[in-house]
């Protein structure tokens, strides 16, 4: 699917891809995981980080991303959005208005984790809720008890949300990005039972999506189940290569 010559642009459309497919997923029950048990979602995200541990690098960033429908049947969103923000220690909702729609935002920074709240209108009474956790390797444990209380926060609220996740490697190698695929597939296989199912490269990038049962998410994407997406990508001004692996799909840049 991606061309040389067009990288950048072959990149971001992967990355939306995988959105598009993910939010569908959501939309049609496709995507298959536990939806609010706390100590669950707490347990699935564990065991996809004993999972990308295997791969070669070191922990760059982890990204969570809790989102889904919320229907506002005469509660005020302003307050919901307040109390989601209240409980993650996060700062005052903003009141913004985007192509026509009003959104309630709240951001928090720090040195090892960052937060985002998005709750956005999307039609009378009925808004779209995201909340994503992003931390470095120093702000995992943290990020990882954030995760869980949202599954149970969201829950409360009436949010039906959903959850996914990426990590980011990265490591100075002189392989080929084709090379150190190979290398993280057979690091991955000792613990899992992985078959490649869709594959798009170019000259600097090569990304590959997988069946493997034994990870507790996974979206339909045609007539197979995709259950894990890794890209390794080289980086040719930083001189060093990225390990991005997403679960079930990778929905941030690489």
């Amino acid at each position: 699917m991606l061309r040389a010559g067009m990288i950048k642009k072959g990149m971001i459309a992967i990355v939306v891809l995988g959105a598009v497919l993910v939010l569908a997923g959501w939309r049609y029950g496709a995507v298959q995981t536990t939806r609010y048990d706390s100590r669950e979602a707490e347990e699935a995200l564990r065991s996809l980080l004993t999972v990308s541990d295997q791969a070669p690098g070191t922990l760059d960033k982890l990204v969570v991303k809790w989102q889904g429908d919320w229907a506002a049947n005469g509660e005020n969103p302003e307050v919901i959005a307040a109390q989601i923000a209240d409980q993650l220690n996060m700062p005052a909702v903003n009141k913004l208005v985007e192509n026509g729609h009003t959104v309630y935002r709240s951001v928090r920074d720090s040195e090892s984790l960052n937060l985002r709240l998005n709750m956005m209108e999307r039609q009378a009474e009925q808004w779209y809720v995201v909340v994503q956790l992003d931390s470095s390797a120093a702000g995992r444990e943290q990020l990882v008890r954030l995760h869980k209380l949202c599954a149970e926060l969201l829950k409360s609220v009436g949010v039906q949300a959903q959850w996914n996740t990426a990590v980011q490697r990265s490591l100075h190698s002189e392989k080929s990005v084709n090379q150190l695929l190979k290398l993280t597939e057979e690091s991955l296989a000792r613990d899992l039972s992985m078959q490649a199912k869709e594959r798009y490269t170019d000259a600097t990038t090569v990304a590959v999506s997988y069946e493997a049962p034994k990870l507790p998410l996974s979206i339909q994407s045609g007539e197979h189940q995709v259950h894990m997406q890794m890209a390794v990508h080289e980086d040719g001004e930083k001189h060093d290569t990225r390990i991005t692996l997403g679960f079930p799909l990778i929905t941030i840049e690489y």
